[in-house]
């Protein structure tokens, strides 16, 4: 015998503060299924090989996403003109960021020190509480 459906709210996705509420939607529109936006916000990637200056890779919105079907995290820089994902790191047991500026985050990416130079001091700093 089943019992009575689950009322499964569906999760709530944050968006960015730079972003219109539809503009938001179309970010959310970009994520996997089972996935949530934890946080959002404008930003340029850049990348530093060792004892090298950043090189910028891409600029999009960058979203910390908890992906339910991985059972894991990660940040994830979409474009939102296509809704490509242009990065995606996930984060690693231990995982650490930096922060140098209040705009500036960095952290050892895969490959290479990734830095996320953040349109928004504020958006920085509820990404970084996020993670």
């Amino acid at each position: 015998m089943s019992g009575p459906p689950l009322n499964r709210r569906p999760a709530n996705n944050t968006g960015s503060l730079l972003l219109t509420p539809q503009e938001n939607e179309v970010l959310f529109s970009h994520l996997d299924r089972k996935c949530t936006s934890l946080s959002a916000a404008v930003v340029q990637v850049y990348g530093a090989e060792r004892n090298s200056s950043w090189v910028k890779k891409c600029c999009g919105v960058a979203c910390l996403v908890k992906d339910n079907p991985q059972r894991s995290y990660f940040i994830r820089v979409f474009d939102m003109r296509d809704g490509k994902s242009l990065f995606a790191q996930e984060l690693y047991n231990n995982f650490s960021i930096n922060c140098s500026r209040p705009y500036f985050i960095t952290f050892a990416g895969d490959t290479c020190q990734i830095g996320l130079n953040f349109a928004s001091e504020e958006e920085a700093r509820r990404f970084k509480k996020k993670t």
